[in-house]
């Protein structure tokens, strides 16, 4: 990277102390303006923080002439970008029940939270560089919203960590496999992203040899991605994996999906007919395929996940598998990787799917997945207490995420890399006391943001204290310094470190669960 000499300027006094200046700021009450390679910038400061909003890093992919393709860099504007509120995501499908178009066509943009005095105080940062999150947002692998509430960085920065948030193309845009444009546009979104990182987070007090890429779900499977692939080799130095789902399509299953949405819309299969299709109508028919691989007879064991859009063992990027790819992944980069014990309490809590599942289902999808040992004994309902949705939930969770977390952990440590591995135990009283530990109840207390409106929904309106500042401490603790405060995980005893109002560290939770996977292929 090109070393910058970074000067500190006064923008109201027209005073330009160097002709090689790159970056300087202009610091008042409320807005800080930075100026970096490619343009001013105006982040807002609130709380001895400052956020640059919506910040452009790479070409609007959606124009026609970049419709498809690989990302392309963002190089410069005029003028002062007003980076102080929040922009739109990618195009994507609503939530809820009626599909909407959700986002907007536009540059790909991130957003950063730093402290101010690192921004103010640049010129002298070459002995004080702060280490730097990038965080992956989840979402399915159809959705993403780096301006989530709950990614707020504020905390973080006001602790001395920096943190990136980025938006990246999912569902059609993003994943489907197309003759004459590259897979995985999505992961080379992200590759672009932490680029644009190790370029330019000096300017915001960032050191670029100090940096954790971390996500939660979709986003967690994308850094298992980045992990294994040499293309993002040298880009991040730390990484973090909150719930890793780490399904993918192989060629053949992803020529499949495309046939069958195309066929749908009445579209050619080729790059030149999906553009033809506006927006709404293209993220409707995204949901629409999600239902379409519910089919079991056809679909097989794609019909029990929830998304048509994954990432594609393309030879490139994935070569043989997102778990298997991870053999290649440097042993210098430390990891934690865990999930919440209920993750699919998430999905079939608010549904109500949890209270209508039969035994029918439950045994069908055991069928499916063809583990080792007694599985109907271990998922059963005898004298738990637990309901058929209970246990089905119970499955659901570990096979999309609990178990290959587990996986990543093994194969990580037998990499030689440094593991911790974690378990979110804390059951939500969301949902009139029935969500859980479910998916993305750990993403708040791992923030602290679980005060916003949206974080809420999902943990209440009193969460433990005591549980945030753990979980934010102990992620605090490993940005800054490549370690967790628990024993590493290693094959014999399995350390794992229990998130709860009292968390503790406990060896192999849940043998007999772990027993019946392990020979099971993600």
């Amino acid at each position: 990277m090109k070393k910058t000499m970074v000067l500190v300027a006064c923008l109201s006094a027209g005073l330009i102390q160097s002709n090689t200046l790159f970056a300087h700021t202009q610091n008042s009450e409320s807005s800080t303006v930075a100026i970096i390679e490619s343009g001013k910038l105006m982040g807002s400061n609130h709380d001895g923080v400052t956020t640059f909003y919506d910040v452009p890093y790479a070409q609007n992919p959606f124009t026609a002439d970049r419709r498809f393709q690989a990302p392309q860099a963002y190089e410069t504007w005029s003028g002062v970008l007003d980076a102080t509120q929040a922009g739109q995501p990618v195009p994507q499908p609503s939530r809820g029940k009626n599909t909407t178009l959700v986002g907007a066509s536009g540059h790909l943009t991130l957003n950063i939270w730093t402290p101010t005095s690192a921004v103010a105080t640049n010129s002298k940062a070459s002995n004080e560089k702060l280490p730097v999150m990038v965080w992956i947002p989840g979402g399915a692998f159809i959705r993403e919203d780096a301006a989530e509430l709950a990614y707020d960085g504020t905390s973080f920065a006001q602790n001395d960590v920096i943190v990136v948030t980025i938006n990246y193309r999912v569902g059609v845009d993003g994943f489907m496999h197309l003759e004459g444009a590259p897979d995985n546009r999505g992961i080379l979104d992200q590759i672009m992203a932490l680029e644009w990182v190790q370029h330019n987070i000096e300017y915001f007090g960032g050191d670029p040899s100090q940096v954790t890429v971390a996500g939660q779900s979709a986003g967690a499977e994308s850094v298992a991605i980045l992990l294994g692939t040499e293309k993002a080799e040298g880009l991040f130095q730390k990484a973090i994996m909150q719930s890793p789902p780490m399904a993918f399509l192989t060629q053949e299953e992803a020529q499949k999906i495309t046939q069958s949405y195309t066929k749908k819309l009445n579209v050619p299969a080729t790059v030149e007919g999906l553009s033809t299709v506006p927006f709404p109508e293209l993220v409707k028919n995204v949901i629409d395929m999600g239902y379409t691989i519910q089919d079991r007879d056809k679909w097989e064991i794609l019909s029990w996940g929830g998304t048509a859009f994954l990432p594609v063992v393309d030879g490139d990027i994935i070569v043989e598998s997102p778990m298997k790819d991870l053999s290649k992944a440097s042993p210098s980069i430390p990891v934690i990787v865990g999930s919440t014990d209920q993750e699919s309490r998430l999905y079939l809590v608010p549904s109500g799917a949890v209270n209508n599942t039969t035994e029918e289902t439950k045994s069908l999808l055991l069928s499916d997945l063809s583990l080792e040992g007694w599985p109907a004994g271990v998922y059963s309902t005898k004298d738990n207490g637990k309901s058929i949705g209970d246990t089905f939930a119970d499955i659901q969770s570990d096979f999309t995420f609990r178990m290959p977390a587990l996986h990543i952990a093994q194969q990580l440590t037998k990499n030689d890399n440094n593991v911790w591995h974690y378990n979110f135990s804390w059951m939500s009283p969301a949902f009139d006391g029935q969500l859980g530990a479910a998916h993305f109840v750990d993403v708040p207390f791992v923030f602290n943001t679980t005060d916003n409106e949206q974080a809420k929904t999902f943990v209440g309106s009193q969460p433990p204290v005591e549980l945030i500042n753990t979980m934010h401490n102990q992620w605090l603790t490993f940005i800054k310094t490549s370690k967790a405060d628990w024993s590493p995980y290693n094959l014999s005893e399995r350390p794992t470190m229990q998130f709860d109002v009292t968390s503790k560290q406990v060896n192999d939770p849940t043998s007999s669960v772990r027993k019946l996977w392990k020979g099971y292929e993600f």
